[in-house]
């Protein structure tokens, strides 16, 4: 992986002036008159502009008569060594001087080159959900400055898709992505990918106009399919991404303007809702609001994704995700209508009665965890005070005196703020003012297992810990320390519990984030991405701890409604998914590799699982969330000294890389006031 330090040609929020970035498909190629037709009229425009091609057709005809079997998956060539051979021969060896030709001979200067060239575009290897696909790479940077340099004199580059893996690989990169990540590189005005069809079609109609949302809900109800689907992807991930919009068109309605466009409907002056003052709205909060928040001023009105638009239309990449709640990002298109169907049709009923969601949901969690039985609430608050009640009627059912009633917790702790589970809090300044607590609290320090062992005994109920502590600094616990945990419980019939409030469901890059150390609870409680974004948290427990429980014991009058559960049910089911959490896992490996290639001073460790990141600085990082915020990224802290990033699980590569340039710029903001890591 390539550092940034010092490496501006990394930086991808550089923008060149009005690019625009044309893909042509190989199967164009095979009408002798396409590139002359094109290239006149490329010439006529003088416009800045890149080329991207691929070349299917030739591939699978050469592939043919050299007996290589020829397969797709979703719109991608499977490529073994012999094909990847292949690909780059008709490609870079063949297509590419073609088309250089064709542009020299229309007048035009033109240089061609492959994403291996001067390193252009680094790749790694694509895992496809269900299939082996061999050497198809995926672009994850783009060595900007190489098209800005031959733009900047005139000459228009002609870019193979084969790339440069991180492993020093070739890979066969689909030209549809390689060129939607060019343009999200070059923050392009435009994105144009040419099809053999009008644009996209729907019952034979081409759609003139849709969002990166509608577009893929098309793709996910089959209306787009086969090749196209790169295709629409790439233009989804470009517009995310900066570009100002990607239009899908054939040779004929290139320069009429036809085809299909696809733009953010947040773009520009369009966004903004007059009928919102956002200073009024501040003021009025500051009046009739309890000021338990102090909240920068920003008034959202709208998300779309991973990003959020203020009232006044200003756009936002939300590395918050409502503190790890939105996994989906934001107005997910299946959640949404799920939400609606369900609020058109029952709402809420209360406990006292039957519905099918609550027990889908539940269902759904059994199935794909340790647990026998669920126990559903509000809030993480909620879920964690449900697991400490119902160790506590444990306890007493073993020791029938009340004397294991003791609960064992841990330095950075974070569980809640009511008042039981702030008890199992450690830290002073969320304590002290509401002082006294549950009583039985003792706290060991993080990752010590002897600590852990002197604070666990006989009178012990319940240990209570984070798998990934989040807001106590994103700090994972060591495998081999919750192993020890889970032997030390059973030796003193106390209950493990597991809070995964926050790096639950996904959040890990796998499904629970205790899966990797290989330790079984006895309860987990659930709560932030559950529902997308709608109250819920849930208490999962073995039978032997539902066994002690009866009706009456506890309850809720709005958990587990109709509405929320038929979300959660959505939710659960994209995250559940393997690949799902493949792309997770992936995603944040490589933003600890970039987070980690930062050369700054005062950078002291960077952890996390998935997509639970923390950089913990030598200074407050105070100053750099604010600058970051400025420069249109939100992010938290997590602690005074640790930034935290925890994106929606939907976040592209693209908007990580713009994420981590904006933080690398704003790093000038640390200063130099040490503050003490609470």
């Amino acid at each position: 992986m390539w550092s940034s330090a010092g490496k501006k040609a990394l930086v991808w929020h550089n923008r060149t002036a009005a690019v625009r970035i044309l893909k042509i498909g190989g199967n164009q190629l095979d009408d002798p008159n396409f590139l002359v037709v094109l290239a006149r009229a490329l010439a006529a425009e003088k416009k800045p502009l890149a080329i991207v091609h691929g070349g299917g057709r030739a591939i699978a005809e050469l592939q043919q008569r050299l007996g290589i079997k020829t397969a797709h998956v979703d719109g991608l060539r499977v490529t073994d060594a012999e094909s990847l051979a292949v690909a780059e021969m008709v490609l870079s060896g063949k297509i590419n001087k073609r088309v250089v030709a064709a542009l020299l001979a229309a007048g035009l200067d033109a240089l061609g080159l492959s994403g291996v060239d001067r390193g252009l575009l680094r790749c790694r290897q694509k895992v496809h959900p269900t299939t082996e696909i061999g050497y198809v790479g995926e672009i994850v940077e783009v060595r900007t400055e190489v098209i800005r340099d031959l733009l900047r004199d005139g000459v228009t580059p002609v870019i193979s898709p084969i790339s440069l893996g991180t492993d020093g690989q070739h890979y066969n990169v689909n030209a549809d992505e390689a060129a939607g990540a060019l343009a999200a590189a070059l923050r392009a005005e435009q994105l144009l990918l040419l099809s053999d069809v009008p644009g996209v079609l729907q019952d034979g109609i081409v759609i003139k106009h849709l969002t990166p949302t509608g577009a893929t809900a098309l793709i996910e109800n089959g209306v787009v399919h086969l090749g196209m689907i790169p295709k629409v992807r790439a233009a989804i991930s470009a517009i995310e991404n900066g570009v100002t919009q990607a239009r899908i068109v054939n040779l004929q309605g290139l320069s009429s303007g036809t085809g299909t466009t696809i733009a953010s409907d947040g773009a520009g002056s369009d966004s903004h809702d007059s009928s919102i003052d956002s200073d009024s709205v501040i003021a009025a909060e500051a009046k009739y609001i309890v000021p338990t928040y102090s909240r920068p001023p920003h008034v959202f009105t709208r998300g779309e994704g991973a990003y959020l638009y203020t009232a006044e239309g200003k756009r936002y990449l939300d590395f918050s995700a409502g503190i790890a709640v939105t996994a989906l990002g934001h107005s997910d298109a299946d959640w949404a209508a799920a939400v609606s169907q369900q609020a058109g049709t029952l709402t809420h009923v209360s406990n006292l009665y039957h519905t099918t969601p609550h027990v889908d949901l539940a269902r759904r969690l059994v199935e794909h965890s340790f647990a026998d039985r669920v126990f559903f609430c509000n809030s993480g608050s909620e879920a964690n005070e449900a697991a400490l009640k119902f160790a506590r009627k444990c306890g007493r059912a073993i020791d029938d005196a009340g004397n294991k009633i003791g609960i064992v917790a841990f330095e950075g702790g974070f569980h809640g703020r009511t008042t039981g589970a702030l008890a199992a809090t450690a830290r002073a300044q969320y304590r002290d003012p509401f002082e006294p607590l549950l009583p039985g609290v003792t706290f060991a320090r993080f990752n010590d297992l002897s600590a852990a062992a002197s604070a666990i005994n006989a009178y012990t109920c319940a240990v209570i810990i984070e798998p990934v502590q989040g807001e106590g600094g994103v700090r994972p616990a060591n495998h081999a320390f919750l192993q020890g945990l889970r032997q030390i419980c059973d030796q003193h019939q106390a209950l493990l519990v597991f809070d995964e409030v926050q790096c639950g469901l996904g959040r890990s890059g796998n499904l629970w984030a205790h899966q990797a150390a290989g330790v079984t609870p006895d309860i987990m409680t659930l709560a932030k991405p559950l529902a997308g974004g709608l109250p819920i948290g849930a208490t999962l427990v073995t039978e032997t701890v539902a066994q002690v429980l009866q009706p009456g014991d506890h309850g809720s009058t709005f958990a587990a409604g109709p509405l929320v559960c038929h979300a959660a049910n959505v939710v659960f089911d994209r995250v559940a998914q393997p690949a799902f959490l493949e792309s997770v896992r992936s995603k944040g490996e490589y933003i600890l590799e970039r987070l980690r290639a930062l050369d700054a001073e005062g950078l002291l460790d960077v952890r996390g699982a998935g997509l639970l990141v923390g950089a913990e600085f030598s200074h407050s990082v105070k100053p750099l969330i604010a600058a970051a915020a400025d420069r249109g990224l939100l992010t938290i802290n997590a602690g005074e000294n640790v930034l935290r990033l925890c994106p929606p699980l939907v976040v592209s590569i693209g908007q990580v890389n713009t994420a981590i340039d904006i933080i690398t710029d704003c790093l000038t903001t640390l200063g130099p006031n040490v503050s003490e890591q609470s």
